[in-house]
């Protein structure tokens, strides 16, 4: 099932992405991860798009996956369009399909708002994985010069 994200989240979300990234990339620890996630719902890291902010569940509303999308994001070079500030499947459901049904209903949620295009970025520590994934859906690279000029 896919949902809206929420506050009530918060910890459930911290825990899931504490799962899903290698140590020492995303948070320093649980306690760190909760703490991003409840920054995403107070917006330091941006205005979120609430119906491009999603979780998808499993039958009993365990949190497998989410994307969280924002306006107006606090770092150089971004372009002004919404922005995915995290997309995060736990390792054990990833290759399901579960990226690109979060990654391809919140761009639909934000066509539907308006706007044409999404951006994301991409970590060096995921950016195999992760590339393979936004490439073929579609996305295409740019380099922040590129979003400057």
């Amino acid at each position: 099932m896919i949902r809206p994200q929420v506050a009530g989240d918060s910890v459930a979300l911290g825990a899931l992405y504490w799962d899903s990234y290698p140590k020492g990339v995303a948070a320093v620890d649980l306690e760190d991860a909760i703490e991003e996630m409840e920054g995403v719902f107070e917006g330091e890291y941006g205005t979120p798009v609430e119906s491009a902010s999603l979780v998808v569940t499993d039958n009993a509303g365990a949190l497998l996956g989410c994307i969280q999308t924002v306006t107006s994001p606090p770092w150089e070079g971004i372009p002004a369009v919404p922005f995915v500030i995290e997309l995060f499947v736990h390792p054990g459901q990833r290759r399901r399909g579960l990226g690109s049904l979060l990654l391809l209903t919140a761009a639909q949620a934000v066509h539907e708002e308006g706007w044409e295009s999404i951006a994301l970025n991409v970590q060096e520590e995921t950016a195999a994985e992760a590339t393979h994934l936004y490439r073929a859906l579609g996305f295409t690279e740019i380099t922040p010069a590129a979003v400057e000029s």
